[in-house]
């Protein structure tokens, strides 16, 4: 919102042909860019809530950025697959190809004695719901992404998890569980990398694994949003703009 960033708005739309008018353009440019911090606003707020919940416990790297590190081989098999996903040949379902894929991850890093590539990756949300296993999350606000981006949010999350089977020494799959969660219900893309069983929208992962009710959380944020102190934050962005003279 402050005057320099609004400037800086206002000239590199200005230099760009369309038929909208400029302050519009620069008014919507800055709600996309709080659409998109609002994305790591979820993040800390579900790292919160796992820190807070009686019912999991948080694991030290859980909302964190570190390196992370894997095979060569590993990561060629990821890649593999994620292309291979988008043939026409390739079956709808997932889930055998998946867990597959998932099986040769922990199999190939745990039997070989290859340097292992180190690639910084951000860690969501990672807890533990009971003594000896684990829960890797991958949160996104909204299943609306473009189609790169789609498939660079599956890569990455895959990736991570193949990272997260060294950092957390698992021997058996089933001792780390990948999560794609998304934040609200709605759905866009099928289970096209990913099956089902690993993606998470709404209410579904604070039912599965948390005391805290999603129910609350979702009343909380719109109680936020309807505050006339927020509300007038926004009103005064839009008379910025609006007022706003070359």
């Amino acid at each position: 919102m402050s005057s320099a960033k609004i400037r800086e708005s206002f000239e590199k739309h200005r230099g760009k042909v369309h038929f909208i008018p400029a302050k519009y353009r620069v008014l919507g440019g800055l709600l996309q860019s709080l659409n998109i911090k609002f994305g790591n606003f979820l993040e800390k707020l579900l790292d919160l809530v796992i820190q807070n919940d009686s019912n999991v416990e948080r694991h030290p790297r859980s909302g964190t950025r570190f390196s992370l590190r894997f095979t060569a081989e590993t990561d060629a098999k990821i890649d593999a697959y994620i292309t291979s996903r988008q043939l026409a040949g390739s079956p709808d379902r997932c889930d055998g190809r998946f867990k597959e894929l998932l099986e040769s991850i922990v199999e190939t890093e745990r039997e070989t004695n290859e340097e292992k590539q180190a690639i910084t990756k951000d860690i969501d949300a990672l807890f533990q719901p009971d003594g000896d296993n684990y829960v890797y999350v991958e949160i996104k606000y909204n299943d609306d992404h473009d189609t790169g981006k789609f498939v660079d949010i599956n890569r990455k999350f895959i990736k991570t998890f193949a990272g997260l089977v060294n950092e957390l020494e698992i021997d058996d799959m089933n001792r780390l569980k990948p999560i794609l969660y998304y934040f609200n219900p709605t759905k866009r893309y099928g289970p096209i990398y990913i099956p089902s069983s690993n993606i998470y929208r709404g209410a579904k992962l604070f039912e599965e694994y948390f005391e805290t009710k999603y129910e609350d959380v979702d009343r909380y944020l719109r109680q936020i949003g309807d505050d006339p102190e927020i509300l007038q934050i926004f009103d005064s962005m839009y008379e910025k703009v609006r007022s706003y003279n070359a």
